[in-house]
């Protein structure tokens, strides 16, 4: 229980990391508090609705791991609200549209497969997504600079 609550501390700092740039050039973007499973940060200047999802263990594996089904439900990419999904490695920070997610892992024939989270009573359903495939349907693929993730926003 210890690791996945280190995950989720560091899930809600990278988070805040993102709102408080983004806020740089949209003071008025909040995010949202608790267990909101449609997105993370909304950005009322322009009606915009943010994932975030911190996946540092990317960086062993070599991909992003995309949720589809928890408790038996649908869930993450089947359920989101958000525009754009924010996948941040500790490098770098891509943004993709959900959409186009789900158009890569059935045009990829992705499989599904299931897996217990430290700390999860139940498994998840999940594909997981090769980075560079994620970053080739990305407008900001492997993006360390502020200024231009400025300019797609």
């Amino acid at each position: 229980m210890p690791e996945f609550e280190e995950a989720l501390k560091h899930g809600n700092v990278v988070e805040k990391i993102f709102l408080t740039r983004l806020r740089n050039k949209y003071p008025k973007s909040i995010l949202i508090e608790g267990s909101f499973k449609d997105f993370d940060i909304y950005v009322p200047e322009t009606d915009t609705k943010y994932e975030i999802k911190s996946d540092i263990k990317s960086n062993e594996t070599g991909n992003y791991l995309i949720e589809v089904e928890h408790y038996g439900k649908p869930s993450a990419l089947l359920t989101t609200k958000a525009d754009y999904w924010i996948f941040y490695d500790e490098k770098n920070w891509v943004c993709t549209e959900p959409n186009k997610i789900k158009d890569l892992i059935l045009l990829n024939g992705y499989k599904q497969v299931k897996t217990t989270g430290i700390g999860d009573t139940h498994y998840k359903l999940c594909y997981l997504v090769r980075k560079d495939d994620i970053e080739s349907i990305s407008k900001l693929a492997s993006c360390e600079s502020w200024e231009k993730i400025y300019e797609f926003f």
